[in-house]
């Protein structure tokens, strides 16, 4: 296999991904343009799952964006170092626009839903619809956030594209407020506990805890990662591939999810040539190195493929069903475990121990076979350096290894080895599309990309 020890920040151009028709049996709306398409119960779920049929296409896309802006995974026809280029409508791959569009639909679900008449429409239906749009809002307003940092808060529905136009943006913490308000909103609104391809009760609470471990609020994380751990029916599974070969397992908290007549093709980018793919993604070497060590990787190293055609070349499994009914798994149980190992190890008054143990759950789903050299005693730097480990091998194509060398300041080290302009911190946020910008000069271009 080629070793690259280069990075790539994704402004290349990604695959477009596209989806049939919506979740369930109704068909989702392409476009709510006016009051009258939310009517009553029927066109209030049609809307909502409009929101989800954009997931499906859009997500795709945050995900592979976030890999490949950091060091987990990078493009094997070429292997060069690719800074940012504002010029490139939504960055190559970097979703700005299609993230509004997730939000303008919420947006009409939380202000259309409340005032529908329908005597069929009992409150804790439309609740919940109302419930899943905030979190929904919430999830697109988190990764807005973590691609650009604070954003434009846009929470009226707009019926042209240029309504909010000369709206500024907010900062990173009221970006971040505006997540924490709407999530507050979902967990008082959804009752849902049990389809898990829909935001349930625990996904709020695992997309919290999420958020608190962002904006340092660790006892909130760990709070909030203990009560989705605690959750039954929630559990991680085994072997380690049941998770993403099983669809809704026990371990999944929210899975975007696709079926043989409304299938997915991001597989197609992942899988190797071996398997009908065209290999565009591969994982980087280190990262091999770190999974295939039984010591450190145990059975995650399943996730990745040796190429029969190319030996040293591997594929990246997790998006494997080459009849596009794989899922993308937005929040599951091992991150959860992880956050709070995180948390306690952070918080004021620290829980080492019980922070090692978070760790030697995951790694003992993982059949990792190397003991953990920490105790009760080890320093709170020595185990924040395992979760930093677990979490890359743990969620290695899930699109978080970026977000994480950011959030903790470790992003110059680390990325800068591959290039020295990652060592700059207006590299660690991407640019605003140009043709965005210019179409709205309120809305500011982030430093160094002007």
């Amino acid at each position: 296999m080629k070793q690259y020890k280069r990075i790539l920040f994704s402004f290349i151009p990604l695959v477009l991904f596209s989806s049939c028709s919506g979740l369930l049996d109704l068909e989702p709306e392409t476009q709510v343009s006016d009051q009258g398409v939310i009517s009553d119960k029927r066109t209030s779920l049609a809307a909502l799952y409009g929101i989800y049929n954009n997931l499906q296409s859009s997500y795709p896309t945050t995900v592979t964006a976030f890999n490949l802006a950091g060091d987990n995974v990078i493009t094997y026809a070429n292997p060069t170092i690719i800074v940012p280029d504002r010029n490139v409508e939504d960055n190559g791959g970097a979703p700005f626009s299609a993230l509004y569009v997730t939000i303008n639909r919420a947006n009409f679900i939380i202000h259309r839903v409340p005032g529908v008449v329908d005597n069929q429409f009992t409150s804790a239906e439309r609740n919940q619809i109302i419930g899943e749009a905030y979190f929904l809002r919430a999830l697109t307003y988190f990764d807005l956030a973590r691609f650009y940092g604070g954003v434009q808060l846009i929470t009226k529905p707009t019926e042209r594209i240029d309504t909010h136009k000369g709206l500024k943006r907010s900062s990173l913490p009221a970006t971040y407020e505006q997540v924490l308000a709407d999530l507050n909103e979902a967990e008082r609104l959804i009752t849902n506990t049990t389809d898990r391809s829909r935001a349930t009760v625990y996904a709020v609470y695992a997309l919290k805890a999420r958020l608190f471990l962002y904006t340092e609020q660790w006892d909130q994380a760990e709070e909030y990662a203990s009560k989705t751990i605690a959750t039954s029916g929630l559990a991680l599974v085994k072997p380690y591939t049941a998770f993403y070969t099983t669809k809704l397992s026990n371990e999944s908290i929210f899975e975007i999810v696709f079926t043989a007549a409304d299938a997915n093709t991001y597989w197609r980018s992942y899988l190797s040539r071996d398997d009908g793919g065209n290999q565009t993604y591969v994982p980087e070497a280190s990262l091999i190195a770190a999974l295939r060590d039984s010591e450190r990787g145990g059975t995650r190293q399943q996730v990745l493929r040796e190429s029969s055609q190319e030996p040293g070349l591997f594929a990246i499994q997790l998006y494997n069903k080459k009849d596009g009914t794989g899922s993308l798994f937005v929040l599951r149980l091992a991150e959860q475990y992880l956050i709070r190992a995180e948390a306690r190890a952070r918080k004021t008054n620290a829980d080492i121990a019980a922070a090692i143990e978070d760790i030697r759950a995951v790694q003992a789903r993982a059949e990792v076979t190397s003991v953990l050299e920490l105790t009760a005693t080890s320093a709170a730097e020595d185990v924040l350096a395992a979760i930093e480990h677990e979490r890359r091998l743990e969620l290695a194509f899930e699109g978080h290894r970026f977000s994480d060398l950011v959030r903790t300041g470790r992003a110059g080290e680390v990325l800068g080895e591959y290039n020295a302009l990652l060592k700059e911190s207006y590299q660690w946020v991407f640019p605003i599309p140009a043709s965005s910008v210019e179409k709205d000069p309120a809305l500011e271009q982030n430093p160094g990309f002007e």
